[in-house]
């Protein structure tokens, strides 16, 4: 997940995206919020709901730990990373909650050129080649589907990025997560598919 600079300037303007997710194992991360409404508020209420929905038993420091990861994770969605939209996945309150961005890009080159670009499918410097397989939805079409590792300061991250591009609307569209417990990702995997397969792309509002 490299930096891009400031991905908004780069959005689509003929399309966006809709995402039927599900919403009992994913938090909604967006980059502004309403009136009246802070990060911190954000945060704290999506924290307590988990905590209350999950059945366990918790207390003001569980909650307070969670709204802490969820502020951390919203500033740095949309700070650092070439990120338009954003989801927290978060089955268990007691995991780490994992961050999976959406990228919403101009139709540029090639498709297939830029599918595999998006998707990190010939990423220089992973570990080992790109494990690079087809991902087909319903609403996207043809795609596909990358995991690669990294090693940095001798710890191993694994990246996952899913691509698509819609030609009507000359709109691609990267789905896209890291995370250095392989562990706590690969328990997250059908969850991923599934939100992917749940995306569709829309005319962009004026």
């Amino acid at each position: 997940m490299t930096e891009q600079g400031d991905p908004r300037n780069l959005i689509s303007q003929k399309g966006w995206i809709e995402v039927d997710f599900n919403k009992a194992i994913w938090v909604p991360c967006p980059p502004y919020f309403p009136p009246g409404v802070d990060r911190e508020k954000w945060a704290a209420g999506y924290a307590r709901a988990c905590w209350v929905a999950s059945g366990l038993k918790h207390g003001k420091r569980q909650i307070s730990a969670l709204t802490q990861s969820f502020s951390h994770i919203q500033q740095s969605a949309y700070s650092t990373l070439p990120c338009h939209w954003a989801l927290i996945h978060v089955r268990d309150p007691r995991a780490v909650p994992l961050l999976v961005c959406f990228g919403v890009w101009p139709a540029e080159s090639g498709r297939q050129a830029q599918i595999r670009s998006l998707a990190g499918a010939d990423e220089e410097g992973a570990m080992e080649p790109p494990i690079v397989t087809e991902f087909a939805t319903e609403n996207l079409g043809q795609g596909l589907k990358v995991m690669s590792y990294f090693r940095e300061k001798g710890t191993v991250t694994a990246s996952l990025s899913y691509a698509w591009r819609s030609e009507e609307l000359e709109t691609a569209v990267r789905l896209f997560t890291a995370c250095p417990d392989l562990g706590r990702l690969q328990g997250a995997l059908d969850d991923l598919d599934d939100l992917a397969r749940a995306i569709t792309v829309i005319p962009r509002s004026a």
